[in-house]
């Protein structure tokens, strides 16, 4: 068994403690996406956490860290599908597939946010995040994912999204609102 397989969820969350005690936030999101990066290697991880044989669910928290507020979800997908662009709020995230790729695409804004629910915006970035490997989202940042059936991903997040108030833009209307998690509102 390779060194990293072995990694652990307890020395992840020691392990980005440790960063973002040592870096802070955002200097040390880079370290913290290689610390998941190394976790993903871990072959047992979802079974260790979810049983086996590994159930689907929309999202399952199975680590969090009190000291720093860092959450770690599992989002388990039988069928494809996508998010509309939105951000995390006041909450920065790490998203990082496990099992089969996700399509991530970066938004970048083009209006100053003068003008209530308007947006504009365009797009930045598109990309496969392939399993194993992790893409970060720093507070504010606008992004959508598109994902394929059978699909696991991990999604690391410094503070708690789900009782946040996010933004959900829609690109077709040009409009942008306020979703209140805590409310259900996704």
């Amino acid at each position: 068994m390779a060194a990293d397989t072995a990694y652990t969820l307890d020395q992840f969350l020691s392990d980005t403690r440790a960063t973002i005690k040592t870096k802070g936030v955002p200097s040390g999101l880079a370290e913290i996406r290689d610390h998941l990066e190394k976790l993903l290697r871990n072959p047992e991880l979802l079974k260790k956490h979810l049983g086996d044989p590994v159930p689907y669910r929309e999202r399952t928290t199975i680590g969090h860290d009190p000291e720093t507020d860092v959450h770690v979800l599992v989002h388990g997908r039988e069928k494809g599908g996508k998010s509309v662009p939105h951000d995390h709020g006041p909450c920065w995230v790490i998203y990082g597939n496990y099992k089969n790729p996700t399509r991530m695409r970066r938004w970048r804004r083009l209006d100053d946010g003068s003008e209530p629910g308007h947006a504009e915006l365009e797009l930045q970035r598109d990309f496969l995040n392939e399993p194993g490997h992790a893409s970060v989202f720093a507070v504010g940042d606008i992004h959508s994912i598109e994902y394929g059936d059978d699909t696991f991903f991990l999604r690391v997040t410094g503070g708690d999204v789900e009782t946040k108030k996010t933004l959900r833009f829609d690109l077709e209307k040009k409009t942008v609102q306020v979703a209140d998690r805590a409310q259900g509102q996704r």
